[in-house]
C-alpha cells in the first residue's frame, strides 16, 4: 500500500513537472513567433493624364538652373531642370500633373526668364495610382516584402515605385505614400496588397 502511495505521488510529480515544461516551451515559442502584419489601405487614387516621363530632343545651349512647365493644358506639371555645361540634360519631377489630354502632344517650358535656347522636351503622358498604406502592427514593415497587384496584373514590388527601386522601411503607426504606373491610359479600379501572406484589397477611386 505504501509502494503504491509512494508510486502515485512519483507520479503527479513527474506530470507536474512535464506539464511546466510544456508550458514553458509554448510560452517561448509564443514569444519568439513573428506576429501576423496588421495594415490598411488608407485611399488609392487614380491620377489620369499624368507625365510619366519626358523625352529630350535638343537639350539647347546656354541654360542657368530653372523650372519648366507643360505648354498648354490645365495640369500642374512641374520639374527643376538639370543643367550642365548650359545644356539641360534631366530634369527632377516635382509634380507629375494630371488631367493632361491623351491625344494632344504637350512639351514644355521654361517657367522665367533664362538666358538659353533651342530647348526642345516632349511628354509621355499615362495613369499614375497614388495610394496610402499604414502600419497597424507592433513590428516594421520592410518595403522590399510588399508586393502590390492591380486588377489581377502583374505584382509590384512596393520598393520599386514610379521613381525607381527605393527600399524602405515602414514603421508601426507610420503611413507610406506609394505611387506607381499602372501600365495603361485606363483607370485601374481594384488594387490589392499582400504583407507575409496577409491580402487587403481596395478600390480605386
Amino acid at each position: 500500500m505504501v509502494v503504491g502511495t509512494s508510486m502515485l505521488v512519483v507520479f503527479a510529480l513527474a506530470m507536474a513537472t512535464l506539464e511546466a515544461q510544456v508550458d514553458n516551451s509554448i510560452a517561448q515559442i509564443e514569444a519568439t513567433a513573428e506576429p501576423i502584419p496588421l495594415f490598411t489601405i488608407e485611399d488609392a487614387t487614380n491620377v489620369e493624364g499624368a507625365v510619366l516621363s519626358v523625352n529630350i530632343a535638343n537639350q539647347g545651349t546656354g541654360y542657368t538652373p530653372g523650372q519648366v512647365q507643360v505648354v498648354g493644358g490645365s495640369g500642374s506639371f512641374l520639374a527643376d531642370m538639370v543643367i550642365s555645361g548650359g545644356t539641360v540634360t534631366g530634369l527632377n519631377i516635382l509634380d507629375h500633373g494630371s488631367s493632361y489630354l491623351y491625344a494632344s502632344t504637350y512639351y514644355l517650358e521654361v517657367t522665367s526668364l533664362n538666358a538659353g535656347i533651342d530647348l526642345n522636351i516632349s511628354v509621355n503622358l499615362g495613369n499614375l495610382v497614388y495610394l496610402n498604406l499604414t502600419n497597424d502592427g507592433s513590428t516594421d514593415a520592410k518595403t522590399d516584402f510588399i508586393w502590390l497587384f492591380t486588377d489581377g496584373g502583374a505584382p509590384i514590388n512596393f520598393s520599386d515605385g514610379h521613381e525607381g527601386y527605393l527600399p524602405d522601411t515602414i514603421f508601426p503607426g507610420e503611413t507610406f505614400e506609394f505611387y506607381y504606373d499602372s501600365g495603361a491610359q485606363a483607370t485601374a479600379s481594384r488594387v490589392a496588397v499582400t504583407i507575409d501572406g496577409v491580402t487587403k484589397a481596395s478600390a480605386i477611386a
